[in-house]
């Protein structure tokens, strides 16, 4: 028989809403966060507020400031600096295997991905657009078919995400962006490990130096 899953309890089911606010951009990097406001806002009471606000500061979503409260962690050059070595080494080690299992029809879904990405970053750069880089990026490491390396993955890229401010952006990185996403997925459409390695190695620094940038 089944296991049957248990229903999340009340702490559970905020810190899910307080972290899919974060993902929506409701709740932005360096805002302080009034634990009553939030338990009006998300009709609950204090206490499951209180306890999902620090098991997100545990985690290193939330900064706990004394005599202030909480507010959201900002991501820090040496954070974005580790977080995207660690993504680099996950993209790059699971290539070879992600190429094997390559499929035309994921390669159709790739495309779509890219397309999607491309014209929503020249309309302008937002939380949508940082969401869609992530779905190209997510759509071939899917064919690594290993569930544990993509939690991994995808643990790294809410932790630069959440805690990383959009604004400042630049539209020539964003023509820079789609270029370098034309290029993964070329090589990827050609089943070619050293240009895609290549390409994906070129992105991925490019963003970390770019990101880098932004904190100097």
């Amino acid at each position: 028989m089944p296991a049957v899953s248990k229903p999340l309890n009340m702490t559970d089911q905020v810190y899910h809403k307080i972290k899919e606010m974060m993902f929506d951009y409701k709740i932005v990097p360096g805002q302080r966060l009034v634990f009553t406001d939030l338990a009006e806002k998300l009709g609950v009471s204090r206490t499951p507020v209180n306890n999902a606000l620090s098991l997100l500061a545990k985690e290193g979503f939330l900064d706990l400031v004394p005599h202030q409260g909480y507010r959201v962690h900002e991501l820090t050059r040496d954070e974005a600096d580790s977080l995207l070595e660690l993504r680099l080494i996950l993209e790059l080690g699971s290539l070879e295997r992600v190429l094997a299992q390559m499929t035309a029809k994921r390669i159709k879904i790739l495309e779509k991905k890219k397309n999607q990405y491309e014209e929503a970053a020249l309309t302008g750069v937002n939380r949508g657009t940082f969401i869609l880089n992530e779905d190209f990026h997510y759509c071939y490491m899917e064919m690594a078919k290993n569930v544990y390396l993509l939690d991994y993955f995808k643990e790294i890229n809410q932790r630069v995400f959440i805690r990383h401010r959009v604004e400042g952006y630049s539209a020539e990185r964003t023509r820079e962006v789609i270029q370098e996403h034309n290029q993964i997925y070329e090589a990827i459409c050609r089943k070619d490990l050293k240009q895609a390695r290549t390409a994906i190695e070129q992105h991925i620094i490019a963003g970390k130096e770019y990101i880098l940038s932004l904190h100097s």
